[in-house]
């Protein structure tokens, strides 16, 4: 029997190309997606395209859901592969009688306090946290645990509404008028950030990696550059596997691509932040595609849709595989006036993404629209981190205030050391800092990011600006 697939989609270039994912010859194909998101679409081929102006409305979405059953019959599957469509995805199954993730299932992986709850119960470390929906709740978060503690929404994503609460004064201008419905806090963790990326099919793990971050992605969103190297620990590597099977059967994620973070603290204990059953954003899918050959984007449909998938195994011999991304500017928005290729002269430096001259960094590109950024494939994980101490020294940006000339003292005077310095970017950053196993913060999951159109880059790679 053909399936009948309900595709939701914000994504606006190659990650939306699902034709890749899905034969529309053989099975219905229907599209939920935003204006911005229906180019990448194959319309020839799709059933039908239904476009909302905003997928987060959700009772405007489950009419064009209902719309589209009443015409074309009840769907099969329900694929969601963007982390801000998990909630409408399972809704719709709920509705609809769709097999697969409904509301109580997505909430173990988007409500950070339910999420905590269940890999605890498992036996597995997690920060102190709770849900504080009430200024009340927050300040007696803040007297049990004491400073500095992090207060977050309970299923953000992208490092949005993250705050490290320092001091009473900082808690005191947090709360002033603050939203706090969706509201959690949790321990401040010292410890140094990892990231796991894997996929699991019919509960059994068939391959994962664990990736040493240099900073955090909060971090990264307040102006500091940040990096990511694959771990070439074997001892460590087994370690942080088990972990991850231990958190994947806590959480019953039989059939995903998941990206976990957890900490590894001074005294060498793993400790639970936060998991997606997605892909990891960054250059987290560019550099499996590019250094280890597996697509995880493609992986994610496949396992969903409960194809059978083969996966080659890690091969921790192989080569290692690093990224790093500049942040944008210290004044915002920002235009790009030049900035420095570092491609051909960094060994082990196989691509990069550079903003065009002209291009205006507002402060919201979060992990898609950067300042550049850099991906890397060396013979072990040092090497790796010597390359990205070298782009850091090298790397410039040139970039003016968006409404000021290029060159003029009063950019210079609004922007500090914008303009014409190799530092205009890089002192908001830390030169060396996004290698060195630096004290993380607890941070939200990494952001979505979108994917260039073709899979196997070119050294330089510019286009648009954009990745």
């Amino acid at each position: 029997m053909n399936r009948h697939v309900l595709i939701i989609n914000r994504w606006t270039n190659g990650f939306a190309a699902y034709h890749r994912y899905v034969d529309h010859a053989r099975d219905r194909v229907a599209y939920l997606t935003t204006p911005d998101g229906r180019a990448p679409l194959d319309e020839e081929r799709a059933e039908e395209i239904r476009v909302l102006p905003d997928l987060l409305d959700t009772r405007a979405a489950l009419a064009q859901v209902a719309e589209l059953v009443a015409r074309h019959g009840p769907f099969t599957h329900v694929l969601a592969l963007s982390e801000f469509d998990l909630e409408l995805a399972g809704e719709i199954r709920r509705r609809h009688g769709v097999p697969g993730r409904g509301p109580a299932e997505v909430a173990a992986v988007r409500d950070k306090v339910v999420m905590k709850g269940k890999v605890a119960a498992a036996g597995l470390r997690v920060p102190a946290h709770r849900a504080t929906p009430t200024a009340a709740a927050v300040r007696d978060f803040a007297e049990l645990h004491g400073y500095p503690f992090v207060l977050k929404p309970r299923a953000g994503a992208d490092s949005q509404g993250v705050h490290v609460v320092a001091g009473a004064d900082r808690l005191r201008d947090l709360l002033d008028g603050a939203d706090l419905a969706d509201a959690q806090c949790e321990e401040f963790v010292d410890g140094v950030l990892y990231q796991v990326d894997g996929v699991v099919r019919g509960g059994r793990l068939l391959t994962s990696r664990s990736w040493r971050c240099g900073a955090s992605c909060l971090d990264f969103a307040t102006g500091t550059a940040f990096s990511s190297i694959a771990n070439d620990d074997r001892d460590f590597e087994e370690r942080v596997t088990a972990f991850a099977e231990r958190v994947c059967a806590a959480l019953d994620l039989t059939d995903d691509v998941f990206h976990l973070e957890v900490f590894r603290t001074p005294d060498d204990d793993l400790v639970f932040l936060e998991i997606g059953a997605r892909a990891g954003g960054g250059q987290v899918r560019f550099v499996w595609d590019e250094v280890y050959g597996v697509d995880l984007v493609a992986l994610s449909a496949q396992v969903q849709l409960g194809e059978e998938v083969r996966v080659p195994p890690m091969d921790l011999d192989g080569p290692v595989a690093g990224y790093l991304m500049m942040p944008e500017p210290p004044v915002r928005p920002a235009v790009v006036d030049a900035v420095t290729t570092l491609v051909d002269d960094v060994p082990g430096l196989y691509a990069e993404t550079l903003p065009a001259p002209g291009t205006v960094l507002s402060g919201h590109g979060g992990a898609v629209h950067t300042a550049g950024t850099f991906r890397y494939a060396a013979a072990d994980a040092a090497a790796v981190a010597s390359a990205i101490e070298r782009t850091l020294a090298a790397y410039r940006l040139d970039w003016h205030p968006l409404g000021a000339q290029p060159g003029e003292e009063e950019a210079r005077r609004n922007a500090g050391s914008a303009g014409s310095t190799p530092t205009a970017v890089r002192g908001t950053a830390v030169p060396g800092s996004a290698v060195r196993e630096k004290t993380a913060v607890t941070k939200a999951a990494v952001g979505e990011t979108a994917v260039p159109e073709a899979a196997g880059l070119p050294a330089r790679e510019a286009r648009d600006g954009r990745h």
